[in-house]
C-alpha cells in the first residue's frame, strides 16, 4: 500500500515538474510565422505583424483562436486558419476576402453606435460596397438577409446597394442596375414579414415583365399578398406641377 502511494506521489511531483517546464514563460517560445494565402505577398507581412500580437503564451500555451479571430476582423480577410508546427511555428492559411460590406448599428434612439467593414464570402461576387444598417447587435441577421437577396438577384443583374431592417423589423432595400451610375438604384419595399419570399416574387415579376424597362423603374412595392405595386421614374419633360 505504502509502495503504491510512494509511486503516485512521485508521478504527480513528476507531472508538476513536466508542467512547470512546458508552461514557464520563456519555455518553447514562438519563433517562426509562415503564411499561407492566395493574397498578395505584400499582406504577408501585416498578418504576420497581427500574428505577433496576438501570440500570449509559448508553443503549448498559445491561443490558436484568439489569433484567429483577430484576423478574421481585419478587412480583406475572411477567414484564418492556425497550426503549431513544431518544435517553434505557427502556420497561418489566410483566405482572402474578395468583396466588402459596411455595417452601421443604431440604438433605439436612432443614434448610431456601431460601425464596422464586414469580409464576404470569396463566393459572393459584387461591383459596389453594400451598406447594411439595422438595430445594434443584429449585424448577423441584416448580413443573413443581404446574403439570400444576394444570391436570388443573380439571375436578375441587379445588386445590392442598401439594405436596412428598422427598429420594428420593415426591411428596404435599394438595388443597383448599373455599376458605373450610384443614382441608378430601385427601392424594395420588403414589410415585415417574409422578406426572402417577397424578394423571390419580385426576381420573378422582374425577369417576366420589368426587366426591359428597368431605368424606368423607381419603387417597388413588395408589402401585398400575391401582388406588388410598382412606382415609375418621372422624365422631367413630361412633368407638369400646378401652384
Amino acid at each position: 500500500m505504502f509502495v503504491y502511494f510512494g509511486t503516485l506521489l512521485i508521478l504527480g511531483v513528476v507531472m508538476v515538474l513536466i508542467a512547470d517546464v512546458l508552461l514557464r514563460p520563456g519555455n518553447f517560445t514562438i519563433e517562426r510565422i509562415t503564411v499561407v494565402s492566395d493574397m498578395p505577398s505584400k499582406d504577408y507581412k501585416r498578418v504576420q505583424r497581427i500574428v505577433w500580437k496576438n501570440i500570449n503564451g509559448n508553443y503549448f500555451t498559445v491561443d490558436l483562436g484568439g489569433i484567429e479571430r483577430a484576423l478574421e476582423q481585419v478587412p480583406g480577410i475572411y477567414q484564418a486558419t492556425v497550426r503549431r508546427i513544431w518544435p517553434d511555428r505557427l502556420r497561418v492559411m489566410v483566405r482572402p476576402a474578395t468583396a466588402l460590406a459596411e455595417w452601421q448599428g443604431f440604438n433605439q434612439h436612432g443614434d448610431p453606435v456601431e460601425r464596422t467593414l464586414i469580409n464576404l464570402s470569396p463566393d459572393v461576387r459584387v461591383t459596389v460596397v453594400p451598406r447594411l444598417v439595422g438595430s445594434a447587435g443584429r449585424q448577423r441577421q441584416v448580413l443573413k438577409m443581404y446574403l439570400d437577396m444576394a444570391k436570388l438577384l443573380h439571375s436578375t443583374g441587379l445588386e445590392v446597394a442598401s439594405l436596412r431592417q428598422s427598429a420594428n423589423g420593415e426591411w428596404r432595400a435599394e438595388v443597383q442596375f448599373d455599376s458605373d451610375r450610384p443614382d441608378a438604384l430601385i427601392m424594395l419595399l420588403l414589410g415585415r414579414h417574409h422578406p426572402v419570399s417577397r424578394v423571390k416574387r419580385f426576381t420573378r415579376v422582374f425577369n417576366l415583365a420589368l426587366n426591359e424597362r428597368v431605368s424606368e423603374l423607381a419603387r417597388v412595392d413588395l408589402r401585398y399578398e400575391g401582388g406588388l405595386a410598382v412606382s415609375w421614374r418621372v422624365r422631367a419633360s413630361a412633368t407638369h406641377v400646378k401652384s
